[in-house]
């Protein structure tokens, strides 16, 4: 009985950490698009308190405290509650693993799992970290989103495993799915770490164009610098300072033929579940997984016509969220059977 107890716990904070996660990405996303990424210029703190400055004489301290980053209270909020909501997160994940452990013999507790959210959560903590410290070190901020994703997908594998839900589907074309399935899930894997690379470099405003980038843009691809990883001659990497426009169109078309192989790879994946009727729960994945697809392209089409707009971009990684976690049930439902 206290094993169930236990596992209904687990169940509850589990759901309520996916959530949270979820949220944690969105906000996120927000604080980058609204360039709060540095509203806090010190770590864990913000101006050296838990609060951000409020009032004008605390302002004033935290102004005299960093000359370099005055305060600019409507970008320090976003990035205060968004170390919040992480915080939570990353307290439930703590909690989840001490009822995982202390559970463990319970045939439904995913002990391991837990265990790999806590070292993720640990990891994601430092490269929140790093994020503030090293001033948006582009490596670090792309890192830094990907390790929400992961910890993301986990969290939905956590919850799939503790509710016992979605029982393996097993039929002739299992091993086929499977595969399209996994290649699926790390394409559009890389899709995300393209779309933080683009955030990143502040590379999503230098196309104003569709399909095309701009006229001439082959001839003006610069893949060495696009991509370099080390050995920039500038310390404080916001708005892209040691980047050539050449740089950052070459990061944002990158980032669209990525998405076009993504279209297509997970488009057919889509197709061939829904062809296939043996099993309601293809055609069930396959509406899902094709409407998320969908929706996630015209959101990326919005976002060049209309030049990033906040609610646009942060809704397109929102949706690339969904997709990614759409894949991870798919991958869990054509597991093998125990």
């Amino acid at each position: 009985m206290v094993n169930h107890k236990v596992k209904q716990v687990s169940t509850f904070l589990a759901i309520v950490a996916g959530v949270l996660a979820l949220g944690v990405i969105v906000l996120g996303s927000y604080t980058r698009l609204v360039d709060a990424g540095l509203g806090c210029p010190d770590w864990p703190g913000c101006y050296g308190t838990v609060i951000p400055p409020m009032s004008a004489d605390a302002q004033d301290l935290a102004n005299q405290a960093f000359p370099d980053r005055p305060v600019e209270i409507h970008k320090t909020w976003p990035e205060m509650i968004h170390r919040y909501l992480a915080s939570t997160l990353g307290l439930l994940i703590v909690v989840l693993c001490i009822l995982s452990i202390i559970n463990t013999r319970h045939p439904a507790q995913p002990t391991k799992l837990s265990i790999t959210l806590l070292v993720l959560v640990v990891l994601q903590g430092m490269l929140g970290m790093w994020t503030v410290t090293m001033k948006l070190y582009p490596p670090i901020v792309m890192l830094h989103l990907l390790g929400g994703f992961t910890i993301l997908s986990v969290i939905t594998l956590f919850i799939f495993r503790v509710t016992q839900a979605l029982p393996p589907l097993q039929d002739a074309r299992n091993r086929y799915f499977k595969t399209l399935a996994m290649i699926s899930f790390f394409v559009v894997a890389i899709q995300i770490a393209l779309g933080g690379w683009t955030a990143a470099n502040y590379a999503a405003h230098i196309c104003h164009e569709f399909p095309v980038c701009q006229a001439g843009w082959i001839s003006s691809l610069n893949f060495s610098e696009a991509f370099q990883v080390f050995g920039h001659k500038v310390v404080d990497f916001e708005y892209a300072p040691h980047l050539s426009a050449d740089a950052q169109m070459t990061i944002h078309v990158t980032h669209r033929i990525g998405a076009l192989i993504t279209s297509l790879v997970v488009g057919w994946l889509a197709i061939s579940l829904f062809k296939y009727s043996e099993t309601h729960r293809y055609r069930n994945f396959a509406i899902i997984i094709l409407s998320l697809l969908i929706l996630q392209v015209c959101l990326g089409i919005a976002n060049v016509a209309w030049s990033i707009p906040v609610a646009v971009a942060v809704s397109h990684n929102l949706v690339g969220a969904l997709l990614l976690v759409s894949l991870v049930a798919l991958n869990y439902s054509l597991r093998k059977k125990p």
